[in-house]
């Protein structure tokens, strides 16, 4: 009777054991049997170089090496990320997920608006130029205080108030964030500063979470050049940078100072210089994005051309410190080569399917569902001028529009590069189109 408890391996006579396999072409893929039993204990006594009297021990230069599986604790070496200029943050809203999962009609989490349509400077990357931009047309200020009420009624979680036009020639854009910020709603603005009312400092740096300083350039000269404005902006712009600065650490206030650089080969010259700026002002920090075409090439971006960049700014990116962030946008700085959003500007989703989350708004009240759609008639929803936010979001107009982005925008073609939606899209992608056996995380 054959003795079950007996256990033959088979192993061929010929098979490499113990040292021989170091040579082998795939070391991992060896056999238990000729695996060297390494000593914990005499790792823990390994004596020093120093104890040895080695050459390097003698010069001071020795330090001991770093041993696996001493299990010695976290080392805490991953710094965390302050910012997220470059990504999404859809994983801290999961309750809108679920409910657009079940098909239910809801707010955005978030609005882009523009409050007006036109603007005080002339910079040489504008996309708002292609938006049927209008000399004093504006949101009015009673329209825009019922949408601040109706976002709130709604659970809208943030609006920026950053659109076609400058939102600081629109008087009622304090207000507004004063309001917002009485209904629950985080507002941000992004402005190039030149006409901002400093007797309203203290209101905008209480109620709003961050103020970003559209500049993209580093000295009066670029200044001139880039935003076409005149020199002497330039001072006036750090001035009031640097008193916004100053109150906010008086007070205690919490809002962000940031400051936006749009990266096109004109400005190359100037990524350096703002940087340092950046850290001479005390803002937060300094992001630098990619120049958004239309889906026409309307600006003419080479995409290409970044790659000349690419040392500068790296070198912006090491003045970083723990109270001032250098971050380029890289994954769309990089959009013409390989990224974690593109492939040869190929997209990683089909569908759109992020307009519910981040809808947009134009800076005369119309209401869109994505910001380069601005004037097309066929995606327009509404207007807050005409009709209630609130009854705009749950009509049958606002899902119907969102179903035809869905249903019949092309992404690899109609739509631009770089767009908003770009990292929800990814996402709510791979939420929609699951892999076989999910449970095997």
């Amino acid at each position: 009777m054959k003795d079950d408890r007996t256990i033959s391996a088979e192993v061929p006579d010929a098979t490499p054991v113990g040292e021989s396999l170091v040579f082998m072409r795939h070391p991992g893929h060896r056999l238990r049997s000729g695996s060297a039993i390494v000593e914990r204990a005499a790792l823990a006594t390994t004596p020093s170089m120093a104890q040895t009297g080695s050459a390097s021990s003698e010069q001071g230069t020795h330090e001991e090496p770093d041993l696996p599986n001493q299990f010695t604790g976290p080392s805490f070496q991953t710094k965390r990320e302050r910012f997220r200029f470059d990504g999404h943050k859809m994983m801290y809203h999961l309750d809108r997920v679920l409910a657009w999962q079940r098909g239910e009609r809801f707010a955005p989490i978030h609005i882009d608006m523009g409050l007006t349509k036109f603007c005080n400077t002339a910079c040489i990357y504008c996309y708002a130029v292609v938006q049927n931009m209008s000399r004093g047309t504006m949101i009015q200020r009673d329209p825009l205080l019922r949408f601040i009420d109706d976002c709130g009624r709604l659970g809208v979680r943030s609006i920026g108030f950053i659109g076609d036009g400058e939102p600081t020639l629109n008087p009622a854009v304090y207000d507004a964030a004063v309001l917002a910020r009485q209904r629950g709603v985080d507002t941000s603005m992004a402005t190039n500063g030149l006409k901002l009312d400093m007797d309203r400092a203290h209101e905008i740096l209480r109620d709003m979470t961050w103020i970003r300083f559209n500049l993209s350039a580093g000295t009066p000269e670029g200044f001139q050049k880039i935003h076409q404005s005149k020199a002497d902006n330039f001072f006036l712009l750090l001035d009031k940078i640097r008193s916004l600065v100053a109150l906010r650490k008086q007070e205690g206030y919490s809002c962000t100072l940031g400051l936006q650089m749009v990266l096109i080969p004109e400005n190359f010259d100037q990524i350096l210089p703002e940087a340092q700026l950046g850290a001479e002002l005390g803002v937060d920090y300094l992001v630098i994005k990619q120049c958004s075409d239309s889906e026409y090439k309307e600006l003419g971006v080479d995409y290409r051309r970044y790659a000349q960049a690419e040392l500068d700014l790296e070198q912006a990116e090491a003045l970083s410190t723990s109270d001032y962030v250098v971050q380029v946008k890289w994954n769309k700085i990089k959009a013409a080569s390989d990224t974690t959003l593109y492939q040869g500007g190929v997209r990683k989703y089909d569908v759109c399917m992020g307009t519910p989350f981040l809808s947009q708004l134009s800076g005369n009240g119309e209401v869109y569902p994505c910001g380069p759609f601005y004037g097309k008639k066929r995606f327009l929803i509404g207007n807050i001028h005409d009709q209630s936010y609130h009854d705009i979001v749950m009509g049958d107009r606002y899902w119907q529009v969102h179903e035809d982005i869905r249903t019949s925008v092309n992404v690899h073609k109609d739509c631009a590069i770089g767009c908003r939606q770009d990292y929800l899209n990814k996402f709510l992608w791979d939420l929609k189109n699951p892999p076989e056996h999910v449970n095997f995380i």
